[in-house]
């Protein structure tokens, strides 16, 4: 298990072996280089952790902890953790600021703690069986140790094609579940398993302070300066747009070393639509970071299949192959690097943000004028060359009398019911509740509070897409290069002082970001605050047509998609002809059948690793 997840850590590693358990950890040291090795084991040795992440506070739990009694052996954050755990038993975690996934096990009362980060920015995977229990930072480590049948979950894979991602609990094996961001699990010698939520998104409505653009500029700074602690250098990535450019510019008012920014320069077909280098560069030139271009090349048959295997699951997100890329040009030169990860989902920075306020409007209209309304829409055609504009507004003039989260959901959809209904064949649509991606939404909708106005689309897409989608895609890619990703704007004690916020300051009408721009213009170049936003993805359309035609036309042959018998080789057909003939994008579907065909080859038509759970029984 270690072995499999050498990239995660290859600078040490260390086992633990005692009766009725064993633990494992690779370490990327970054804190206490020298003394950080684990298990870290406290006092007497009856209890020893195995902990991946990073603790921002941790100096000053560690001096509570000693002025408490405690001794410890280490500098690093890991002790600490262990430590707290000693006194505060499962309720350690509300002190911890930062991103975690850890285990604690104590020999005298036969238990196991495992618990991860509040938002999901670190995995953790865990199966069960008569034999025990099994946890790992990547699914690839519990299948290397065999503690997995390898059943096809095809209610979380029905999940991956609407959505492009898994959402947690679920995984694309039956077997094997994600603990969810906020949780803990105690498991007990006598077989009992435990999970508790110990943190949600704060639901409690905030007033607006006094002087708020001033304030946010504050709250900016005190995370990223926290992020920022470390025995090694830090470097950042920049996109050039408002997020990445907004931890830029902290990082050099912080004033502790010129930042040195990545950014990803497009080349081949429709590099030019993606392009945010000359954004990338006015940024560096006004606040000092040194600035280095990474040339994306079109030639990605190579890479793919590599990025299909660090992401552990089929995931469909086409910023990968930048992530990857820039992952590994600055992995061979830094072990840390900040991004701007999260400033979308707690600023509001995407269209589904407004569209979930005009939405609560639309959907009180009388039916017959929102059917009017969608069936003018659903006359107009896609631009020639395939932009998603026209998809996305006949997604929102759907009538009906429907709830947030189900609009919300319909929002994120990559493929519509009909066109799902055609992609499976007989055999899989036994297996799949056509609503039940929807249901999960309604759901974590319910137990969240029932927010309503903009903060229930932002608390959804903390709950789904950050962790499940960008975090995950953050953390694999990046740890694939043995590069250590954070996110000061995915930081528990900023989203407390800023979530709340009344939906009016947050954002305008048609403006979103309204408050973010408006605390960031001393900062930011004019152009940063009035840029179209792009996202930090390639030009993926014009890549299925082009440099990855040939693999997409593999991958999805008529041949191998019998042989796989999940898929009607006629509707893949259609998808695949109307996309390369401009007659409509097919890129979100068309990506997620290539990343699962790969993924599939991969992960289950390799030879299984040997049945190490069998033999225990």
């Amino acid at each position: 298990m270690c072995a499999a997840l050498r990239h995660r850590g290859p600078d040490d590693q260390g086992i633990h072996v005692a009766d009725g358990v064993g633990l494992g950890m690779r370490r990327l040291s970054i804190i206490d280089l020298a003394g950080g090795h684990q298990p870290i084991f406290n006092e007497d040795g009856s209890k020893v952790i195995v902990f991946n992440g990073e603790i921002y506070n941790y100096k000053e739990l560690r001096r509570e902890l000693i002025a408490r009694g405690h001794q410890f052996r280490t500098q690093c954050d890991t002790e600490a953790v262990l430590h707290l755990y000693e006194d505060d038993a499962e309720r350690c975690v509300d002190r911890l600021r930062g991103m975690f996934a850890f285990a604690i096990w104590d020999s005298r009362a036969h238990t196991l703690f495992l618990a991860r980060d509040r938002f999901g920015i670190k995995p953790l995977y865990v199966t069960s069986g008569p034999w025990g229990l099994g946890f790992a930072s990547e699914l690839k480590a519990l299948l290397a140790a065999g503690l997995s049948q390898r059943t096809l979950d095809w209610e979380a894979l029905d999940a991956f094609f609407q959505l492009g991602y898994i959402p947690a609990p679920a995984t694309p094996l039956t077997d094997v579940r994600k603990l969810e961001p906020g949780h803990s699990l105690t498991w007990r010698a006598a077989g009992e398993v435990i999970v508790q939520k110990y943190w949600d998104v704060p639901a409690t409505l905030l007033p607006e302070p006094p002087d708020v653009e001033r304030r946010i500029i504050e709250w900016l700074d005190d995370s990223v300066a926290a992020h920022l602690v470390s025995d090694v250098p830090v470097a950042a990535f920049l996109s050039g747009g408002l997020d990445s450019s907004a931890v830029v510019a902290s990082m050099a008012a912080l004033g502790q070393q010129a930042p040195h920014a990545f950014t990803a320069r497009y080349l081949g077909s429709g590099a030019a639509a993606a392009d945010e280098t000359h954004l990338a560069t006015q940024l560096a030139t006004r606040c000092g970071a040194k600035l280095t271009v990474v040339d994306v090349h079109p030639d990605l048959r190579d890479i793919f299949e590599p990025i299909v295997r660090a992401l552990d699951e089929p995931h469909a997100d086409e910023s990968a192959i930048p992530t990857w890329l820039l992952s590994q040009a600055v992995g061979s030169s830094y072990k840390v690097a900040l991004t701007g990860i999260g400033g979308d989902e707690l600023f509001a920075g995407y269209r589904r943000h407004i569209g979930v306020l005009l939405g609560q409007h639309y959907g009180r209209l009388p039916l017959g004028v929102q059917r009017t309304a969608s069936a003018l829409a659903n006359l107009l055609r896609e631009p020639w060359g395939g932009g998603l504009g026209i998809d996305r507004l006949k997604r929102f003039l759907r009538p009906g009398r429907n709830g947030t989260a189900h609009r919300f959901f319909s929002f994120l959809r990559r493929v519509d019911n009909g066109d799902r209904d055609a992609l499976y064949s007989a055999a899989v649509h036994e297996h799949v509740e056509n609503a039940s991606a929807q249901n999960h939404f309604e759901r974590l909708h319910r137990d969240g509070g029932s927010l309503t106005g903009l903060r229930a689309g932002l608390y959804l897409d903390y709950k789904t897409y950050l962790p499940d989608d960008i975090l995950a895609l953050s953390d694999r890619l990046s740890m694939a290069h043995s590069l250590e990703i954070r996110v000061p704007l995915v930081d528990h004690v900023l989203v407390e002082r800023i979530f709340g916020l009344p939906d009016h300051v947050k954002i305008g009408w048609w403006r979103s970001k309204q408050l973010l721009k408006q605390a960031l213009r001393a900062r930011l170049p004019h152009d940063h605050l009035h840029a179209p936003k792009r996202g930090f993805v390639g030009p993926t359309a014009a890549w299925l047509r082009d440099e990855l035609r040939g693999v997409l036309a593999d991958e999805l042959s008529p041949d191998r998609l019998g042989r796989l018998g999940y898929f009607d080789p006629a509707a893949v057909g259609r998808f695949f002809d109307e996309h390369m003939t401009r007659r409509r994008n097919r890129a979100g579907i068309l990506w997620a059948l290539l990343s699962f065909s790969v993924w599939h080859r991969l992960y289950m038509e390799d030879s299984p690793a040997p049945r190490y759970a069998a033999a225990l029984e």
